[in-house]
């Protein structure tokens, strides 16, 4: 009256049975395979020790597998497993872009405004070792402490008497504060001057961009700063600001531009000829910033 326990075995009588369980046995993965392990483990204890060991083995596969990551890590740095902080930024990056430091190279004032017309050698007008030596000098004074310095090299250049030579001497240092600012602008002038010479003579890094933008601070302190306030339409700073605005560079006339500007730097220097006619050692103590002035 008992039942055939061997129902549960049928495939071991059925030859097509047994191949289609070892066919699907072998599509198994191994973590597939455990699974089937652990499913069918009450079968027989042989069967479950089995199991088991191959849980363990596997736990113990993955440990190593860490252990080892762990271990690359400590010599090429994998930042998601690191015993030790990674730096975000390599020391090289921070070299990039970070500006060295400026100092005033060796300048000559006394050339930079010397008559042509009286020299025995021809003259290049838009000389790039001059028009350097200037922008140089103009981009060393755009700080009060810059001036100071640059003012007073204008000075010893100049001598005394500002009206006996306008051009170095609207450099020079003043001791009345309006007139600093008012030196600001000329500046500013000359600046944009030794730009447009630069580019004519195709200097790396001087560009009709360079031109337009220290004609941009020029339009800035034409219509916002001190140089507003002088005198309306019909000042001499009116007439100065429309020629250091010239825009004949674009067109391709170089030269037309670089002459207006010129014109405009000797009309801000002949204005602060009498504002000042002396030229100091050290210029005034200014409260109200210039609007050329780096920040």
């Amino acid at each position: 009256g008992g039942e055939d326990i061997s129902q549960g075995n049928d495939c071991e009588d059925d030859p097509s049975e047994l191949r289609v369980a070892i066919r699907h046995a072998r599509s198994l993965t191994p973590v597939g395979a455990l699974h089937m392990v652990i499913r069918r483990s009450n079968t027989s204890a042989d069967d479950q020790d089995m199991a088991e060991k191959l849980t363990l083995g596997l736990l113990c596969a993955l440990l190593l597998a860490v252990v080892g990551l762990y271990r690359l890590d400590s010599s090429a740095g994998i930042p998601f497993l690191s015993s030790s902080p990674v730096a975000t930024v390599p020391a090289y990056v921070e070299t990039i872009a970070t500006p060295a430091a400026v100092a005033l190279p060796e300048i000559d004032i006394d050339t930079w405004f010397a008559d042509s017309d009286g020299a025995e050698e021809a003259v290049d007008p838009y000389d790039s070792t001059t028009w350097g030596q200037i922008a140089a000098f103009v981009e060393e004074s755009r700080t009060p402490g810059g001036w100071a310095e640059t003012c007073a090299l204008a000075t010893s250049a100049t001598g005394g008497d500002r009206v006996e030579a306008p051009l170095p001497g609207a450099l020079a240092c003043s001791d009345i504060a309006a007139v600093t600012e008012v030196q600001q602008f000329a500046a500013m002038v000359l600046n944009a001057q030794a730009e447009v010479a630069l580019w004519i003579r195709g200097v790396p890094g001087h560009s009709l961009g360079g031109i337009q933008a220290r004609q941009g601070e020029l339009r800035l302190m034409c219509t916002t700063a001190v140089i507003a306030r002088e005198g309306g339409p019909e000042s001499t700073y009116a007439e100065a600001c429309t020629l250091a605005l010239d825009a004949g560079y674009m067109n391709g006339d170089g030269p037309a531009t670089f002459d207006a500007l010129a014109e405009a730097y000797a009309l801000a220097a002949a204005d602060i000829a009498v504002r000042d006619a002396t030229t100091d050692p050290e210029p005034a103590f200014y409260t109200v910033a210039s609007a050329a002035e780096s920040p």
